[in-house]
């Protein structure tokens, strides 16, 4: 989901990792953007209280569902090593 920069109205991304997707994978990945800041790239990190409330609404929700997906992901790998 694309947001638009509080201070360009450029397109505004969640951060990245490869390090973390390299030492913890998709649950790595998952975890370091849903907790990870917003960058534009012509204004560079975005604090998320410069962004309207609805979209700041919209990011938190983002966040609980990367953070959930992760937890689930875990949960599945647990289920399937252990019925084996």
């Amino acid at each position: 989901m694309a947001y638009k920069c509080p201070r360009c109205s450029g397109p505004v991304q969640r951060s990245y990792s490869s390090n973390a997707s390299m030492t913890a994978g998709l649950v790595g990945a998952l975890f370091y953007s849903a907790f990870g800041a917003f960058g534009c790239s012509q204004c560079g990190k975005i604090l998320r209280s410069e962004f309207p409330r609805e979209d700041r609404a919209k990011m938190a929700l983002g966040s609980v569902v990367m953070v959930v997906s992760a937890i689930l992901i875990v949960i599945v790998c647990i289920a399937i090593t252990q019925s084996r």
